[in-house]
């Protein structure tokens, strides 16, 4: 008999730091010995999650990209699909999924009707700093601590003693049965997250008629987006940004309406490209190898209504030219 394959979600809100804990995966003893297949889902048109796992696991590593959508909405037959391709062409030992920032778990939870999967553990990283302001803008943050077997309270080094007891008081009124795991850079024990055969999740994905589960199953439905008014920019950038210009840019009233915003940039006086990721008020530039990123040089924006302020955006962006 075919062994199962474990299948872990990897949830939280844009820019928790879901992205750093795949990256610790990658490169730790645990995965060493395992076959491990990922699955990256991006609301933007231009992956740049799946393309930094991608370049880290190499040619032997296995990463699916599904971008321009949410699993739980436009592209769940292509999130169902690209499943049963990697199990019959990969037999991975585990299948781990990365949603993107606004899916309901509960939807990427259908993948265990595929009988090779078994679930391991549902994950939900959520950024201390900005947790309690972001529950306030989309339904996705309740259902992704309700749903997590594990929370981990990332970027504890940003609030205080008294704000980190606030945080997990809410966590608790969300999930009373969850674990609690205050993080920085989501340096979570991964042989504790990843095998703990999720007991929690699992019991209330064989029960969809709780009363709770399904009054967010109908909170998180398949128009979510457009109520929470949450639309992609992608944009070009200049060949080589002045740091400073950009630092101020993203001060400005253009990005008050910003969620997240990542990409592969290049800033004068380096050598080579850099990732760059912000969340509102915060901003970080990470060198990478000279042939990292093919090349390509843009930001994508994730945030209220950026359709309509797409043009301040690009002209903010472009006088950032160094």
């Amino acid at each position: 008999m075919a062994h199962r394959i474990a299948y872990v979600v990897v949830t939280g809100f844009l820019g928790a730091g879901k992205t750093t804990l795949l990256r610790n995966l990658i490169r730790s003893d645990f995965a060493a010995g395992r076959r491990i297949a990922f699955i990256v889902n991006d609301l933007a048109d231009v992956d740049v999650d799946g393309q930094l796992l991608a370049q880290e696991v190499g040619e032997a590593g296995i990463v699916a990209r599904l971008s321009s959508g949410c699993i739980c909405c436009t592209i769940r037959g292509e999130f169902e699909a690209t499943l049963r391709q990697i199990i019959e062409a990969h037999q991975p030992d585990m299948v781990v999924v990365e949603s993107s920032g606004v899916t309901n778990p509960r939807a990427v939870l259908h993948g265990l009707h595929h009988p090779r999967l078994r679930l391991d553990s549902v994950i939900t990283v959520i950024d201390a700093e900005r947790f309690l302001e972001y529950m306030r803008y989309s339904a996705a943050v309740e259902t992704q601590v309700y749903m997590a077997d594990f929370v981990l309270l990332n970027k504890r080094e940003l609030v205080t003693p008294e704000q980190l007891a606030q945080i997990e008081a809410q966590v608790r009124r969300f999930n009373r049965k969850c674990a609690i795991i205050p993080t920085r850079y989501a340096d979570a024990p991964l042989h504790v997250l990843f095998g703990a055969h999720a007991a929690h999740a699992a019991h209330d994905l064989a029960t969809p008629t709780d009363d709770h589960a399904h009054e967010h199953e109908h909170e998180h439905d398949h128009d979510h987006l457009r109520h929470d008014e949450i639309e992609s920019v992608t944009l070009p950038a200049p060949e080589l940004l002045d740091e400073d210009k950009l630092a101020a840019f993203l001060r400005s009233e253009a990005v008050r309406d910003v969620y997240r915003a990542k990409g592969f940039v290049q800033v004068a006086g380096d050598g080579g490209p850099s990732l760059f990721n912000f969340v509102p008020r915060r901003f970080g530039l990470e060198r990478l190898p000279a042939e990292a990123a093919g090349g390509q040089r843009f930001i994508q924006f994730i945030g209220r209504n950026l359709k309509q302020q797409e043009d301040a955006l690009r002209a903010g962006l472009a006088a950032c030219a160094a």
